[in-house]
């Protein structure tokens, strides 16, 4: 009867030492999984101040980036931006009204979106996030950041209303001959600002981020003239595209 016994203690002793090892194996799979994901989200964890924060390490390098913000689930223009004859990459930065399951609701998997919800977002350590309000244009500026980290020599930005007319973004050289630029803006000695919106026929609209106080200036001046290039070489930097008659003007209208 005492053998007996024992062979009952051994016995449970066995089982309770392989639920131990099944339980400790499970625990190590989860884990795992866990590490996955967030290396899938490419952020790492640090300890600062008793605050969890995060360094941003990118999922995708690239040099040519579109940055966009929404509050809307993906439109038309976010497939067409996925969808580019040129490998672009697409930023995505999430508002308080953007969808929280946006990305549930994108019908295809695509390597060259990263999109960053807003919890994603206020766990980095960039120090422009605390001057960013919540439902502005400026939280851009966080993506803009994100795409130069990743390699970004040229970034493209637009908005998740605006469907490009051709299947890829055509971009003009850096640095332009007179063929390439044949009309240029000039200006005089009053103001350094062209309000460019008069050379297309309404000098009362003032680009919105100008100073206001210049309006005066620009206008008596008469700088938003235009002119045949006579330079050998012309720098453009920084270049805009027109919208096809639906455009968003962010502007004011001056009286002047």
């Amino acid at each position: 009867m005492v053998s007996h016994y024992k062979y009952i203690r051994l016995i449970t002793i066995a089982c309770t030492i392989i639920l131990i090892l099944c339980i400790s194996l499970f625990s190590i799979k989860t884990v795992g999984n866990l590490l996955i994901l967030q290396k899938n989200f490419n952020f790492t964890y640090s300890l600062s101040n008793d605050k969890q924060t995060q360094t941003f390490q990118c999922p995708i390098q690239g040099d040519k980036w579109i940055v966009i913000t929404t509050i809307f689930y993906p439109t038309s223009a976010i497939y067409k931006f996925l969808n580019l004859t040129t490998p672009w990459n697409l930023i995505v930065i999430a508002d308080k009204k953007t969808p929280q399951d946006w990305l549930q609701h994108l019908t295809f998997n695509s390597s060259r979106l990263l999109f960053l919800s807003l919890q994603q977002q206020n766990q980095l350590n960039f120090r422009i996030l605390q001057y960013l309000p919540y439902g502005s244009y400026a939280r851009k500026n966080l993506g803009y950041l994100i795409a130069i980290k990743c390699g970004a020599k040229i970034i493209f930005e637009s908005d998740d209303d605006n469907l490009l007319e051709t299947n890829d973004i055509h971009l003009l050289p850096k640095i332009l001959q007179p063929k390439q630029l044949p009309w240029i803006t000039f200006h005089r000695q009053r103001s350094p600002f062209i309000n460019i919106y008069a050379s297309f026929g309404h000098p009362q609209i003032w680009p919105r981020g100008f100073p206001v106080d210049e309006i005066r200036n620009v206008t008596e001046d008469g700088w938003h003239s235009v002119r045949q290039n006579q330079h050998q070489h012309t720098h453009a930097y920084i270049q805009q595209y027109l919208a096809d008659l639906d455009p968003d003007v962010d502007a004011i209208v001056s009286d002047y």
